[in-house]
């Protein structure tokens, strides 16, 4: 009988007993920790639990703390897991968020703990698993994720996120630990994991100003499961890089925002223009250093929004300039969006992904999963079915078989110029592997020809050569248990079998527990499936997170630790919890209902 995989999530695959580093208070410059709450410093608290004692270091939202670098006085190779205290009355909008990274090269990562609920009287630390490295030499550097709001240096001119630390737990490694560690880290028979980066939120959410902070959204996927990271490069004409032929996000000239995040996110691009910090150039770069394939992504109907989201329109938009290149819906009225019936409207967009193929890019993807219908009424192709099969289609139900096969045409006809640019390019370039063409596509072959996407053309004419269906669910719903009968996705096996095609279903919806993800991988796994997608697999606030979920996401192309687990019962994964005994000078054993 085959023993169960051993189980590396988390800290769990290791034998050692841990060691619990407290005293948070220990950390450096001194000047950068107070025992009162203080701006442009840390708060330092004493706690205890019935396990053991500290002191814990906070920062509000206001507090714009500093970085302070903890001494971790330890050799070898360690796993690293943080203690932190969510409290259940966050700010709106906000949770906790820690800014982590070990002394030496390298940017930070950030540790995001989602809200928690109320509890009554009891107050908890949660446990997050952080890395395992070799930690000789080396300290440990916290700081609280802060975005300058407004100018000045007064209460609001600094926006950040709650940052409240307790521990630093550490779990020394025997020898043959660091042997199974840097050979998993090594091999790449897991590494079978997409993730989806939408490039935008990070600068709405934390005004990025630096490369550095562009390299922390890419840090997280390091010496985990994930072959690719799928950054936008943009959205219709909005491009996320220098771009010579479009317009980039910096919205010059406009005052004013439907959102707070939306005016971070023109000054971030505002101020990384005037510094020469291309984007998507420091992305695709640390994604080479980090190990990674990096793969552009493109909204293809992006090019027109309704307000009160029409900053997205603001400056010399091809939208107000080419009016003719718009839709036509069943009544002859032009719609809100171009159509790719236009020969013109194709090219244009080819002319951007040929421009975004001059970077270090593996591939491009095209995002069919937002604001479609790309092809509807338009005047020649009214006329070009008529003349085929001598009926008007206005006069069909909009479904009508023969109509939408014939419209899904105008895309595959779009694919087949794509491909030729792409390999036009990789000639030209004398690259030594072919770009990559993948596409993000709805739930099955009759919602795709709805929208004139025709998946099974594109693999057997060699069009793609990676499919991710968004959703088993329709309409891209992203709320919906996606996958639950893994048979959902034999649509897409069967037309990619005995292809070069990629079938990598997306994962939805984005936050769920680490157990309810093991389920859906392995019912994936034993369908056929080799390779799952993750949109929205940001850091911070998306999936890259270091909670739980993010410890089994890490390593969810490790077949054997899912089938083992499953098999021993499918044990609870949640992280270690600590309930508080004191906090301050308060017993929290002394409730006070009300």
């Amino acid at each position: 009988m085959n023993r169960p995989a051993a189980d590396f999530f988390g800290d769990r695959g290791f034998s050692q007993p841990p060691i619990y580093l407290t005293d948070l208070d220990r950390g450096t410059p001194v000047g950068a920790l107070s025992p009162e709450p203080r701006r442009h410093s840390w708060r330092t608290l004493p706690y205890s639990t019935d396990d053991f004692s500290g002191v814990m270091l906070l920062a509000g939202p206001e507090t714009a703390a500093p970085e302070v670098t903890y001494h971790l006085n330890v050799t070898g190779w360690h796993a690293v897991s943080i203690g932190v205290y969510p409290f259940w009355s966050e700010p709106e909008g906000r949770q906790l968020e820690l800014q982590l990274k070990l002394t030496g090269p390298g940017p930070f990562t950030v540790l995001s703990h989602p809200r928690v609920p109320f509890a009554g009287h009891a107050e908890w630390l949660h446990e997050m698993f952080w890395d395992v490295a070799d930690l000789t030499g080396r300290d440990l550097v916290i700081a609280q994720p802060t975005a300058r709001s407004s100018p000045g240096d007064g209460p609001g001119s600094f926006l950040g996120q709650p940052a409240r630390i307790a521990y630093v737990k550490l779990v020394p490694l025997t020898s043959a630990e660091v042997r199974a560690v840097t050979a998993d880290r090594t091999g790449n028979k897991t590494r079978r994991l997409f993730a989806h980066q939408d490039a935008h939120g990070p600068h709405s959410a934390w005004r990025l100003t630096s490369a550095a902070e562009i390299q922390r959204e890419v840090e997280p996927y390091r010496d985990t499961d994930f072959s690719r990271l799928y950054w936008e490069c943009g959205s219709g004409d909005l491009m996320n890089y220098f771009t010579q032929i479009g317009r980039i996000p910096t919205y010059d000239g406009l005052e004013d925002f439907a959102r707070q995040t939306d005016r971070f996110n023109a000054e971030s691009w505002r101020i990384l223009r005037d510094h020469g910090v291309d984007p998507l150039r420091v992305a695709a770069d640390h994604a080479r250093d980090v190990g990674i394939e990096f793969h552009a992504s493109y909204r293809v109907a992006g090019f027109h929004y309704p307000p009160p989201l029409d900053h997205f329109n603001h400056g010399d938009a091809v939208y107000n300039r080419r009016p003719e290149w718009r839709g036509v819906d069943r009544k002859g009225r032009r719609t809100p969006r171009f159509a790719y019936t236009f020969p013109e409207v194709r090219a244009y967009v080819i002319s951007l992904l040929r421009e975004v193929a001059q970077y270090p890019v593996d591939g491009i993807c095209m995002l069919y999963n937002r604001r479609l219908p790309l092809v509807e009424y338009e005047p020649q192709l009214v006329e070009g079915f008529r003349t085929a099969h001598g009926v008007d289609p206005r006069t069909l139900d909009s479904l009508d078989p023969a109509w939408i096969r014939y419209r899904s045409g105008v895309l595959t006809q779009f694919h087949h110029e794509l491909r030729a640019a792409m390999d036009e390019e990789t000639r030209r370039q004398g690259r030594s592997r072919r770009i990559q063409v993948s596409a993000v596509v709805a739930s099955s072959e009759a919602e795709n020809l709805k929208f004139g996407v025709d998946p099974r053309a594109w693999v057997g004419e060699g069009l793609v050569d990676t499919l991710i269906p968004y959703s088993s669910a329709p309409n891209f719903n992203s709320s919906v248990d996606a996958w639950a009968d893994p048979r959902a996705i034999d649509y897409f096996l069967n037309i990619a079998r005995g292809s070069n095609t990629i079938i990598a279903p997306n994962m939805m919806p984005r936050q769920v527990s680490p157990e309810h993800l093991r389920r859906r991988a392995s019912g994936l796994y034993r369908a056929g499936v080799q390779h799952l997608f993750f949109w929205d697999c940001a850091g911070g606030s998306g999936r890259a997170n270091y909670a739980d979920t993010w410890s089994a996401l890490r390593r969810l192309g490790h077949k054997d630790e899912i089938e083992g687990w499953r098999a021993g019962g499918e044990p609870d994964l949640s992280s270690a919890r600590h309930e508080m005994r004191s906090l301050g000078d308060w017993n929290l054993d002394y409730q006070t209902p009300g």
